[in-house]
Parts: C-alpha cells; structure tokens; sequence
C-alpha cells in the first residue's frame, strides 16, 4: 500500500499555521500527512512584542505552542541545513550536537520568513536589540527594566542619563509602535515604581530616513491598495509620539553603533545603552538552496496560484515569497498576508491531489494599523481612516483573533484586564548567569573611549580590527602611551602595568571581550600549555610573554 503524499512545510510561521489548519481534515483521515519544520517549538506573534516588552502582557503570552498550533500536522525542531528540490529532500541538524536528519517530501511549502539585515552599518549585530526574534525582544523587555534599577543608583550625571536614553531605529510600524509604549512605560515607571527618576530625566529617540513616521501610511504597490495614503494619520501619529515625550529625528540614518553611543548621519551622536533596530530585512540564506526567479527584494516570485517557478510541487508565501495582489504589485510582508497565503496554498495543494484546477489569489485582509501607546492608534480599516481610542480597540480585537492558540487568547484577555489594576511586569528575569561565559562582540568608533581606570573595568578584549591608543590624562591633557592592534589584549591589569587611565579608539576597533575572571581561567590554560590547541578563524594567537607581564609574572 502506497504512504500517503507528504507535506513539508518550512517555517513556523503564520504560512504554517494557516497551512496545517486547511490540511487538518484531510491529514485526520489519512489522505495525506505533514511536517512543520521549524528550529523553535513555539510561534511568535510579533503584533504584540510592544506591549511584551513594556510589561503589558506576559512574555510567554506572545507565544503558541507549536504542537498546538500546527495540529495535526507533525512538529519537527531542527535546524534546515540543505533543500535539494529535484531530490524532493531536505535535510535539518538538531541544536543539541548537530545530528542530521533528512526529510522527503511530495508538497514543499516555503514560508522561512526574512532574515535581518546586520550589515546596515557597524555595531548593529553586536549592540542592537532586533525585534524579529523572541530571545532578542525579551532580552529587551530586562534590558530596559534594568536600567531603571542601574539609573536609580548611578551618581554621575552623565552616565545616568545614558541609562535612561532609549533610542530606536526605523519609524515604521514596528518602530513607531515600540517607541510610543516605550515613552509612556518610562512615564508609568517614572510616576509610580521610581520616584527617584524624573521623567524629564529619560528620553527616547526615533529616528528615520523619511520626512515623516509611517511610510506604509503612504501606499505603495507592495500595499492592499495601490497609491492610497493617509498623510492625516501619519500627522496625528507623529503629534501623539510627540505629546507622549518621543523625539523625532527624521531625514537621519544610523551610521555606527557602539555600547555607549549612536552615530547619526547629521554628525550627532547620542550617548545611550539601548539601541532597539527595526531597520533592514534580506532574504534567508536558505533561499539560495532554491533555484527560480527573484523579485528586487530577493524574495521568490511566486504565480498566481503561490506556486514557485511552475513547479506543481513547489509553494512560497509570507515574507520570503512575493505573491501577486489582487489590486496590483505584490503582497506586504504583514502576518495577516501570511495568514491568506498558508490558506490558499492548502487548498491549491488540496486541488491538485484531486487533479482539479487551481485557483489565483484573490484574497485582501482587513487593513493596518499601529498602536501609538496610551491607548492610542492610526488604522486603515478597509480604506476608513481611524484614530484614537477607536482605532486601538478595533486594531487590538482584530489582533486577539488573529492570535494562533485559544488558551494565549484567553491569557491576553487576563493580562490586558489585570494590569490596569496591579501595575506593569517590571521583574527583571534576565540576563541569567550563564551570560557570563559568553564571548561578547562589541565595536567602538574612532575617539571612544573603550576602558578607563576611574570606572570598573570588568572585562578583557582581545582586538580583532582596529587600533587602541592606551591614554595617560595629565593637566587636562592626553598623553599617548602605546598603540596596540590586532591579536593585542587590555583590560584592568594593563592599564594599572602601563599606568594608562584610559584605552581609546584610534580608529574603528572590533573586540572580543570577555569577563576578567573568565579571561584569566582561559589564560592560565594557555600559560600551562604554552599554545593554543584550538584556534577560531575570529581569536588570535595570544603572545604568552605579554600574558605573563601584565599580570606582573
């Protein structure tokens, strides 16, 4: 007896969802079976991470189980290696020891979604928090909650308003949105859990290519409706970003980010510890194992029926796949588009088992909408024009509903209820302490100081690029001591042997730095062996004399 025709889906995103939900029949009566591939066991609903990470609604609330979510297709978590479309193969390694397995299928649906961009300037991979992952978008939500705690004991002026500078790249939704709760949580927080810090104490900066906020207010040819724009809700959203406290920097790009500063492309630079990215997409590189035709986005074209180059057994939608609108152009990268796309390609799959004609897109979603934050909103529902309070409960339903799982339904309708009453989450449940072994990548732009002797100086860099100018401050004058560069290392114990007060950027550097206990356990490794046993393409041979001097040996 024949095995029924196989499924393969790749991603566990909302094209899988909606996928595995229109095979779900067919599946339960054995006509068919399918496999949801994805490297995570749960699916991340990114309209809510604003409200996440300002402590609206709990973390785990923002996320599906994926053996929910994908029933009942089956769940495979795994890593995608390799997918070989003529052998009708892919193969996944797992986290845990990178075991492979291969996977055969008969149906390829490809829904991998976008990968970012973090070649937009220097600094953006090593100290931006991006909002398309879940780990970063947490590791948000306590980065922020532990910079109130560090401002309210920070004496010096100007570091404390460093830690309450919180500045986000990119005013599109995502970036619109997060700016907006992040200006009234500081003005919550401010008010109620810290009275030692002043709202006037913290600023949070946007800032944007464009002469104004919210170019998907616009219209374009990759919107719903071709050339139709809003230009009075982009006015009111950027009147309400201002009355909540938010700085607008418009017609600015990023051009450099480091641990302490922002570089502007005006010149400026802004000193802060918190630096959110919602800038620059490209597509995974997975789409490279994927012969056929490309929009300019790099995404994969797809036909009217999301069918990748012709191929009968190939399928794309969401954000990796440029589908056709029905109203001309292509389809915007948004999770209701993904919804419609998943849908479709399940019943076109479906069609072509039964040998019946396949059927184009023809689908269109509700509209788009933002939250502002203070129970504010812009939407265009179905070409209406809305703002206010209106539009943020009529934005905030359609998005309860589009939440992949019942029981994280029922849990935002408890977060949105209870909070009002007892307050946001501020408990900081990060970094944990296995943070602390991590090899840490950092960038620092020409003139910046890196390390200094009044400060503590917890860690160790080993220079990948670049030279560091060891500096001694003398009558308000700087003496350069040394210059040090690639395959160099300095921390505390070097700048006490030189006599130095501060280690300096003398152009672009790249660190690997770790914390100095762990530099040192790491050290007295290679003292006792005198080499090296293994050696990355990114840490350089470490001299052992220059070890031994500055610790003193």
């Amino acid at each position: 007896m024949a095995s029924p025709p196989h499924v393969l889906i790749l991603g566990g995103g909302f094209v899988a969802k909606s996928v595995a939900t229109t095979l779900g029949k067919p599946i339960k009566r054995g006509e068919l079976t399918a496999t949801v591939v994805d490297r995570d066991n749960f699916l991340t609903f990114h309209g809510l991470i604003g409200e996440m990470v300002t402590g609206r609604i709990a973390p785990g609330n923002i996320l599906s189980p994926a053996r929910r979510s994908f029933a009942p297709a089956h769940v495979h978590v795994g890593e995608i290696e390799s997918i070989d479309i003529e052998a009708k193969r892919v193969v996944t390694s797992r986290r845990l020891d990178g075991a492979r397995f291969e996977l055969e299928y008969d149906h390829l649906v490809v829904g991998i979604g976008s990968s970012e961009n973090l070649e937009l300037y220097p600094g953006l991979a090593e100290h931006a928090f991006r909002l398309k992952s879940f780990e970063d978008s947490f590791r948000l939500k306590n980065h922020i909650v532990e910079m109130f705690e560090l401002a309210d004991i920070e004496h010096d002026a100007e570091e404390r308003r460093r830690l309450l500078t919180f500045f986000v790249a990119g005013g599109g939704f995502s970036g619109t949105e997060l700016a907006g709760e992040l200006a009234d949580f500081v003005a919550r927080m401010t008010k109620r859990e810290y009275p030692r810090i002043a709202r006037e104490d913290c600023r949070v900066v946007i800032v944007h290519p464009g002469k104004t906020l919210l170019p998907e207010l616009y219209g374009s040819q990759s919107t719903e409706r071709p050339g139709k724009s809003f230009p009075k809700l982009v006015d009111y959203a950027m009147r309400h970003a201002r009355k909540l406290g938010v700085e607008l920097m418009l017609e600015t790009k990023v051009v450099g980010a480091t641990p302490n500063e922002v570089y502007l492309s005006n010149g400026e630079h802004i000193p802060t510890r918190t630096i959110v990215s919602s800038v620059g997409s490209k597509p995974s590189p997975l789409l490279d194992e994927i012969p056929g035709p490309r929009d300019e986005r790099g995404r994969l074209e797809t036909d009217e029926f999301l069918r990748v180059d012709g191929r009968t057994d190939l399928w794309a939608g969401g954000d990796c796949g440029a589908v056709p609108h029905p109203h001309g152009g292509t389809c915007p990268p948004v999770a209701m588009f993904a919804k419609k796309h998943g849908e479709h390609i399940g019943r076109n799959i479906l069609r072509t088992l039964a040998g019946r004609p396949l059927r184009p897109f023809r689908s269109t979603i509700v509209g788009q909408a933002v939250s502002l934050g203070g129970r504010t909103a812009v939407a265009d529902m179905k070409g209406l024009p809305l703002k206010g309070l209106p539009a943020w409960l009529g934005w905030r339903s359609v998005l309860w509903r589009v939440v992949p799982s019942a029981d994280r339904r029922l849990r935002l309708l408890a977060d949105w209820a209870i909070w009002p009453i007892v307050g946001r989450d501020i408990i900081q449940m990060g970094p944990s302490e296995a943070a602390v072994y991590d090899v840490r990548h950092h960038v620092y732009q020409a003139g910046e100081t890196i390390a200094e002797s009044a400060r503590p100086v917890r860690f160790v860099h080993v220079i990948v690029e670049g030279d560091v100018e060891l500096v001694r401050s003398r009558d308000g004058s700087d003496e350069v001591l040394e210059s040090i560069g690639p395959g160099d290392h300095f921390g505390r114990k070097l700048l006490e042997f030189k006599q130095a007060d501060a280690a300096r950027a003398k152009s672009l550097v790249r660190t690997l730095a770790l914390r100095e206990e762990q530099a040192n356990q790491l050290q007295d490794v290679f003292l006792s062996t005198g080499r090296i046993v293994a050696r990355t393409e990114l840490l350089p041979t470490i001299d052992v004399e220059a070890l031994k001097q500055s610790r003193g040996e």
